[in-house]
């Protein structure tokens, strides 16, 4: 099992040169009023704790820089307050999931305890980027707004930076034994779910049916970090690619050669791209814009993904392949793409199609297709079992995180 610089894959040089850079905007920007909603900085500085357990940041850099980022965009926030004072959040606070309700009830607190509103409030994702500029429109004074800002500050960057410390200490431990992949798997499964909480909560943007595409996406990361792992840690699956890789041999037949050879060939990623083109000429025709923009950050992250993780895993093909492929083999980008761009055929037109038995003989014939494609990938040898099974799993993680982020950003703009 490689260590956590080698899971992170990124030169040293890179993050030494912009991690800092980015700890210290992040933190700012976080602190700084309704912008810090939508800015992950606390996020960014828990990872900065996890890098200086790695050994390549510095504890103490990130430590401070998380620090004083935070105080200036307080600080800023309450400057902003002072100036433009209720009429700003009143009118533009809607739009930041901000409810008059949360914001009297912390007004309401910095009329009445305002050093504890201010320390306090820097610890909730909802009233930290608000909080300092309630106190600089309740006129707050300046010396006391100092004093538990520098307090607030220098505390939420002290917790949020060893929490990101201690998952790195976790993470040695427990990449151990159930696996690196696995265990980051855990901790992105959890900030997706508290990410989906967090928004449904306040804006009731869910229905029943995106709770099954969220429950899809989590089982689909966790299929793709244990084929990470088992890849990495050359374990049971590794026994099945081969014995398959063997055995698959025994069925070749010149018939069959070329039915699979016409598959693959039908699955290439610059097909399956082409023909997404053309879907999406009808989709903005049609002014199909959600759909248009799912299938477009699909694919595309889909490419990214595949090309860095093809980069950082770097496993050999089979030896015995019956068409020269070059290039490493995990994960399967035929699979990745062909899940993506069928999966995306049911998503899109499956709720068209009144009769159900046409509905459901749609559905079949689009998982039958990219299912054919990944086997095709395995019959021909120039892929293991585990690139295909890791291929799927990242292809459908990657759809239903774009689907569950733009169905957010819809009906928050509408």
């Amino acid at each position: 099992m490689p260590d956590l610089n080698n899971i992170l894959s990124i030169s040293t040089s890179t993050i030494l040169r912009w991690g800092y850079w980015v700890i210290m905007c992040s933190s700012l920007i976080e602190a700084t009023p309704f912008f810090g909603l939508v800015v992950p900085g606390q996020s960014i500085v828990i990872a900065g704790g996890f890098l200086a357990k790695a050994g390549i940041l510095s504890l103490g850099y990130v430590f401070w820089i998380s620090a004083i980022g935070a105080i200036i965009g307080d600080f800023f926030g309450f400057i902003l307050g002072r100036k433009y004072g209720y009429a700003f959040i009143y009118r533009y606070g809607k739009y930041f999931f901000i409810r008059q309700k949360h914001y009297e009830k912390t007004k309401e607190m910095m009329t009445r305890y305002a050093k504890s509103a201010l320390i306090m409030g820097r610890f909730n994702s909802l009233t930290r980027a608000f909080t300092p500029f309630v106190a600089g429109a309740t006129g707050v004074r300046l010396p006391v707004f100092i004093i538990s800002n520098v307090i607030g500050g220098l505390s939420w960057a002290l917790v949020s930076v060893l929490a990101g410390y201690m998952i790195g200490a976790g993470y040695e431990v427990a990449s151990k034994y159930i696996g690196a992949a696995f265990f980051i798997a855990v901790i992105l499964s959890v900030f997706i779910i508290y990410a989906y909480r967090f928004i449904d909560k306040r804006r009731h943007i869910f229905t029943k049916y995106q709770l099954y595409t969220l429950f899809l996406n989590i089982m689909s990361l966790y299929m793709f970090s244990k084929m990470v792992d088992d890849v990495v840690g050359k374990k049971l699956i590794t026994r099945l690619d081969s014995w398959v890789d063997h055995k698959i041999v025994s069925i070749w037949s010149t018939h069959l050669n070329s039915i699979m050879l016409y598959l693959t060939n039908l699955g290439r990623p610059s097909i399956l791209f082409l023909l997404s083109a053309f879907l999406l000429l009808v989709l903005i025709h049609r002014k199909k814009w959600f759909h248009t923009f799912v299938l477009i950050s699909s694919m595309f992250s889909a490419w990214l993904a595949v090309d860095l993780i093809k980069s950082i895993i770097k496993r050999p093909r089979p030896v015995n392949a019956l068409v020269h492929i070059q290039g490493f083999s995990f994960p399967s980008g035929h699979a990745t793409i062909a899940i993506i761009f069928f999966s995306f055929l049911i998503y899109a037109f499956k709720d068209k199609i009144k009769a159900k038995l046409l509905r459901d003989l749609f559905v079949a014939v689009n998982i039958v297709a990219f299912l054919l494609i990944g086997f095709s990938r395995i019959y021909l040898c120039v892929h293991w079992v585990s690139d295909v099974i890791a291929g799927f799993s990242l292809g459908l993680f990657l759809l239903t995180l774009v689907i569950l982020i733009l169905k957010a950003w819809q009906r928050v703009k509408t």
